[in-house]
C-alpha cells in the first residue's frame, strides 16, 4: 500500500477546507460526490464535469503523493476510513453511550499501567532537547495531534504534524540527524506500512504504538507502547481515537508545566 493512502482523507479534507475555489477544489468536490463509483471514472469524465484539463487533473493528483490519476483512483477504492466506524454496532444511544463509558475506562486504566509518568517526562525532555520536531500519523489521529501543536505554541514551542501526502512533504525533505521524529499509531498498522520509508528519513526516531512487531525495533531509537498486550486492530477505535488524546494531553500538561514562560 501506498503510504500516502493513509494521509488521503487529510487531503481531501484541507483542500475542502481552504474553500479556495480553484481547480483542486473543483476535482475534489467531484471526487467525494462519486466515491460510489470511484472506480468507473475517468480523467475525461472529470474534465468535462469540473471544467479542468489534463494537466490539471495531473498536478491535483501529484499534490497528494500519487503519479496520476489511475493511482489515486486505486487508493481511494482501497480509502481506510475512521477505523471504529465499520466495527461498529447499530446501538441505540443509551447502549452506545454505556458501552463507550466502559472501553474509556478499561482503556484509560491499560494506558496507565504502561505509558508510565516517567515515560510522558521523558518524551517532555526530548521535545524540549530538540528544535526541530516532526510528528507523524494517519487520518484517524491528526486531530488530536493537531491539537497538541496548537498547546505547544502556547508554550513556545514549535513543532510540525505530517498526516497526508508523506512521500511530497517539504518537512520531511529537510530532516536533519538533528531532527526528532515521533510516529503516532496506536494499532501498528500505519508504522507498518510506513516502515521502510521511515528507515530512509534522517532523525532521531521515536515510536508510540500498542503493537509490539519486531520489525520496528530496525528502525525506531525507542518506542513507547501503550498497552500491555500487542495488538494490531483497534477494531472500536479506543486507541486511535481517546487513547492518543489522552496520551498527548498529558504530554502537553507536562510540557507546559515544565517549560512555558511566565
Amino acid at each position: 500500500m501506498n503510504i500516502n493512502n493513509l494521509g488521503l482523507l487529510n487531503s481531501l479534507s484541507s483542500i475542502l477546507n481552504e474553500g479556495i475555489k480553484d481547480s483542486d477544489y473543483a476535482i475534489t468536490v467531484y471526487l467525494v460526490k462519486q466515491l460510489d463509483r470511484i472506480s468507473e471514472l475517468s480523467v475525461n469524465e472529470i474534465m468535462d464535469e469540473t471544467f479542468t484539463s489534463r494537466s490539471a487533473i495531473r498536478r491535483f493528483c501529484n499534490r497528494l503523493g500519487y503519479p496520476n490519476f489511475s493511482d489515486l483512483k486505486e487508493s481511494i477504492t482501497k480509502l481506510i476510513f475512521p477505523s471504529n466506524l465499520q466495527y461498529r454496532s447499530q446501538d441505540d444511544l443509551i447502549n452506545h453511550r454505556k458501552k463507550l463509558n466502559d472501553m474509556i475506562f478499561k482503556m484509560i486504566e491499560d494506558i496507565d499501567s504502561v505509558f508510565t509518568v516517567e515515560i510522558v517526562n521523558e518524551l517532555t525532555e526530548l521535545l524540549n532537547m530538540h528544535k526541530d520536531v516532526v510528528l507523524l500519523c494517519a487520518n484517524n489521529t491528526s486531530g488530536d495531534l493537531i491539537r497538541f501543536q496548537q498547546e505547544l505554541i502556547y508554550a513556545n514551542k514549535e513543532i510540525k504534524i505530517v498526516s497526508n501526502a508523506y512521500t511530497n512533504n517539504e518537512n520531511i525533505k529537510s530532516l536533519t540527524n538533528d531532527s526528532l521524529i515521533i510516529t503516532v499509531s496506536a494499532s501498528g498498522k500505519f508504522a507498518e506500512i510506513a516502515n521502510d520509508w521511515i528507515s530512509e528519513i534522517k532523525g532521531k526516531k521515536l515510536l508510540i504504538t500498542a503493537s509490539k512487531n519486531e520489525i520496528f525495533q530496525q528502525v525506531y531509537d525507542n518506542i513507547f507502547y501503550i498497552s500491555r498486550d500487542s495488538f494490531t486492530n483497534d477494531y472500536l477505535g479506543a486507541y486511535g481515537k481517546y487513547g492518543i488524546a489522552y496520551i498527548f494531553d498529558l504530554i502537553s500538561a507536562s510540557y507546559l508545566s515544565k517549560y512555558k514562560k511566565e
